[in-house]
This record gives structure tokens, C-alpha cells and sequence, in this order.
């Protein structure tokens, strides 16, 4: 086994421990990272061994004693083909093909109980036997999935025929957009004999040059969806997670078509490629404001925000939407609801970077006092500020862009060479709290400005600390506080 056979390994038993979502965010993130100038040559390796294993449905184990995992597996083993198709987000217009991962509790309770209570007993009674083997088991779920697809396409007949039939399926499953969802997960089982097939023929990722100018992906689709018409949406809802530049899909779909004009697209049986990127749209937007009220991570709002605003760039070039009325509402809509927000973001920008320099204190024990909250606010709100200035026109905030940008800029500059320059003058413990503030006076300007203006500010700092040190030489004795304290600050970088 060579090094890189070795590696590999390590990284598919380090990826296989983790948990699926775990597994995406980390694609996500990689694949963020590829279109950095520094990325690591590694990267590749790591990124192709974690969609190889979101696109491999996961064995059982087998040698877990009394088989207690094995049971808590079926039911992520029996929806293992909908991976491709999952989304975490609640989107405002439901799209075919997509299937929200919170419906897959519902429907595996509402067949356990009221549709195929013996199968699933019996399954989950063999998979926690621990002689039963790990095939037999794959087996057991192959048959029950196999045997799910007319079961629950009878139900969904009943219920188009029986007004309380659907009442109470509705209740069961979470409304009409529940039933909704549990047609597209039959219409996905139902498929699988040739749709697993057909995904693992589609290349795991799916560049722009080749949506737009290639024909082998074309070709594939094409042959697909003459066979399968119906299954266009599914089609496409697959494709949206495997392109790199999911706006591209808008090209892809008027080459299908033959024509690129949106109108005549729109009446095309390839009609789903672009409402899969309006859904798509939709989920980035929902996303974003998930991000910004959720995730304590001050970097993902500005990322998300990032690619909302790649999608909406590439589809208003690729496509004219003005003759499509059902799409260019659905664009303005993501935009007007993410605009909101993003002003409130700026709006609230310089405030944000005051309270991030303010010098902290020192409690009763003597402990500084660092406000990691607002350092974090501020980092978020500098990377916003950052991300629209090249996307003003997607956001609709030009106006408030540029005063925000000139209200940054000028209290980062100033507040900065203060908290700087006032080091030579302190002596400890006010010389630690100010060196604090110095720091993430350096940290925020090398987001906004650059490294090399933060280059500046490290080599000024340095000055300011030698100066600080040069006032405390004429101490005799032994080190004071602050002259160790200075003596510290002058070894770092």
C-alpha cells in the first residue's frame, strides 16, 4: 500500500465517524476553499473522499453486540437513496425533487404504524439480532424499500379518491406540503433501479464549463429525460447539489431545450433545471438569515451571503427573466427579504466596530475582562460591509454601502493608530488592556483593509511596545510587571 492508499484510508475512517450533516458542511466549506488562491494542494483528496461517501449508502455494522446500533441504523439505511435530495431548509415555495430531511421522522413513524407495521418489526427484530449478517440485513431493506413504493403509492391513490383518506394522511405527515414530500420520496424509491445507476454515472462534481459548453453531462440528461419525463424534477434536484455554479443550470436547461430564450424554456419540458435554481436561491436566502441568527460563527453569514449573491449574479446573466414572470418574482422576493437584513447589517456596522475597540476592563480578581461577543459582531458585520461592496446592485444597498464603508473606514483608521500609538505611554496593568484593544484594532483592519496595512499596524505596535520598553529601562531591580508584560508583547509577531 502506497503513502497516498494509506492517507486515503485514514481520511475515509476519520470521514466515515462522522455524522452525514457534519460530512456536507465540511464539502461546503472545502468547496469554498478551492477558489482560494492558497488552497491547500490536499484539499482535493479530502473533498473528493467526502462526496464519496455522502453519494455511498452506508453499511451496517455487524459487530456491534446485541445489534442495538444496527436497529437505531434501518431507518437512515432505508431512505440512504434520497441523500442526494435532502435539504435542511423549510423553503417558502415547495420545489419537486427536493425533500426536506425533517419529513424522513414522519413518514418512518407513519409507516411503522399505520402502513407496513409488520415489515418494519420484523426488519428492526432481525437487525437487532447479532447473528443475522450485515448483507442479510442490506437485504431485509432492499425488500421493505422495494415493497414501500406500492404500499405508499396505494395510499397516495386513496387518498386523491377519499377527502377523509387525505384529511387524515394530511395530519399524519404535516399537510399538503407533507403529502407533497411523500410523493416525491415513492417517486425517488420508485426510481432507484435506474436512477442510482444514472447518478453514479454523473460526475460527483459538475464544473460550469461543463453545463454550459460539454456534451457529455448533456448527452446523459438528455437520453434521461426522454426515457423518464417525469422524473425531470428529480433529475435536476440532483444535478443542483453536484454543480459548482448551480446558476449555470439556467444555460444547461436552454441547451436542453434548444432555445435560450427564458419564455420558451419555461414552456419546455426542461423547465424544472431553472426552478430548481430559484429554489435553490431560496435556500441560500433562508440559509443566510439562519446563519445570521443562529450560528455563533461570525464567518458564515458573510459566506452564505457570498454565494446567494454568485447564483443571482450568474442566473441575471446567463438568463433575461423579464419575459418570465413565475421566476423573476421568485428572484425578487429572495432579494427583497435578504436586502431587509443585510441593511439592518450595515445599518449597525459602525456601531459594532466602536464596541469591538473599546479597551476592556479588569474584573475584581484581576482577569481581563475580553467582550468576545462584540469582537465577533464585528467580525461579522466588517465581512458583510466587505462581501457587498462588489454586490451592491444584488442587495439593493448602494446608498447605505457606501456610508457605512466611509464610516468604517474612518473609525478603523483613527481608532487604530490611537490604541497603538497610546502604548508607549501605559505602563501595566492598563498596558495589557490596551495591547488587548490593539489587537483586534490589528485583527479588524487585516479583514477590511488587507494584510498588508495590517503589516503596517504590527510593525507600528512593535515601535510603540520598544517605546513602552525604553520608558521602563531606567527601573533598577529585578523585572516589574510591566517590563515583563512589554518584554512578552516584543516576542510576538
Amino acid at each position: 500500500m502506497t503513502y497516498s492508499d494509506q492517507l486515503e484510508t485514514k481520511l475515509k475512517t476519520y470521514l466515515g465517524s462522522l455524522r452525514p450533516q457534519a460530512v456536507q458542511a465540511l464539502v461546503r466549506n472545502l468547496e469554498r476553499a478551492k477558489t482560494r488562491k492558497d488552497a491547500d494542494p490536499n484539499l482535493q483528496l479530502v473533498l473528493s473522499a467526502a462526496v464519496a461517501l455522502l453519494r455511498k449508502p452506508q453499511p451496517v455494522l455487524t459487530d456491534v453486540p446485541g445489534g442495538e446500533q444496527r436497529r437505531g441504523q434501518i431507518q437512515r439505511m432505508f431512505f440512504a437513496p434520497l441523500t442526494a435530495f435532502l435539504i435542511n431548509e423549510t423553503l417558502p415555495n415547495r420545489q419537486e425533487g427536493r425533500v426536506h430531511r425533517g419529513m424522513l421522522d414522519r413518514v418512518w413513524k407513519w409507516l411503522g404504524r399505520d402502513v407496513m407495521s409488520a415489515d418494519v418489526r420484523m426488519v428492526l427484530e432481525q437487525a437487532g439480532n447479532a447473528a443475522v449478517s450485515g448483507e442479510r440485513i442490506d437485504a431485509l431493506v432492499q425488500a421493505m424499500r422495494s415493497r414501500a413504493v406500492e404500499a405508499v403509492g396505494e395510499k397516495l391513490r386513496q387518498a386523491e379518491i377519499s377527502e377523509k383518506e387525505h384529511r387524515r394522511m394530511a395530519a399524519e405527515l404535516g399537510g399538503a406540503r407533507g403529502i407533497a414530500e411523500l410523493r416525491d420520496i415513492q417517486k425517488i424509491f420508485a426510481a432507484e433501479r435506474w436512477l442510482m445507476p444514472f447518478l453514479q454515472n454523473i460526475p460527483d462534481r459538475i464544473n460550469e464549463n461543463r453545463l454550459k459548453r460539454d456534451t457529455d453531462v448533456l448527452r446523459m440528461v438528455g437520453n434521461c429525460s426522454a426515457r423518464f419525463p417525469d422524473h425531470v424534477p428529480v433529475i435536476a434536484a440532483a444535478l443542483v447539489e453536484r454543480a459548482e455554479t448551480p446558476s449555470a443550470l439556467c444555460a444547461f436547461a436552454g441547451r436542453l431545450a434548444g432555445d435560450t430564450d427564458a419564455k420558451a424554456i419555461a414552456g419546455s419540458p426542461f423547465a424544472p433545471f431553472v426552478d430548481m435554481v430559484m429554489s435553490e436561491a431560496e435556500r441560500l436566502q433562508i440559509l443566510a438569515l439562519d446563519h445570521r441568527n443562529h450560528n455563533p460563527d461570525p464567518v458564515a453569514f458573510s459566506q452564505a451571503l457570498s454565494e446567494y449573491h454568485t447564483l443571482v449574479r450568474g442566473v441575471e446573466r446567463d438568463m433575461d427573466l423579464s419575459a418570465a414572470g413565475k421566476w423573476q418574482k421568485q428572484l425578487a422576493d429572495t432579494k427583497r427579504s435578504i436586502s431587509g437584513v443585510v441593511t439592518g447589517e450595515l445599518n449597525g456596522a459602525h456601531s459594532s466596530v466602536r464596541k469591538a475597540l473599546q479597551v476592556p476592563k479588569f474584573d475584581e480578581t484581576g482577569t481581563l475582562q475580553v467582550d468576545k461577543r462584540a469582537i465577533d459582531d464585528a467580525v461579522r458585520a466588517l465581512r458583510v460591509v466587505n462581501m457587498v461592496r462588489n454586490a451592491s446592485e444584488t442587495f439593493a444597498v448602494n446608498d447605505i454601502g457606501k456610508r457605512t464603508r466611509q464610516a468604517v473606514e474612518q473609525t478603523l483608521e483613527i481608532l487604530a493608530r490611537s490604541l497603538i500609538t497610546d502604548l508607549g505611554k501605559l505602563r501595566a496593568p492598563q498596558l495589557e488592556a490596551q495591547m488587548a484593544a490593539a489587537d483586534v484594532a490589528i485583527m479588524l483592519s487585516e479583514i477590511y483593509f488587507g494584510s498588508d496595512y495590517a503589516a503596517q499596524l504590527r510593525r507600528s505596535r512593535q515601535s510603540a511596545l520598544a517605546k513602552a520598553h525604553a520608558n521602563q529601562a531606567g527601573t533598577a531591580g529585578a523585572p516589574s510587571p510591566e517590563r515583563k508584560l512589554v518584554a512578552n508583547a516584543l516576542g510576538r509577531r
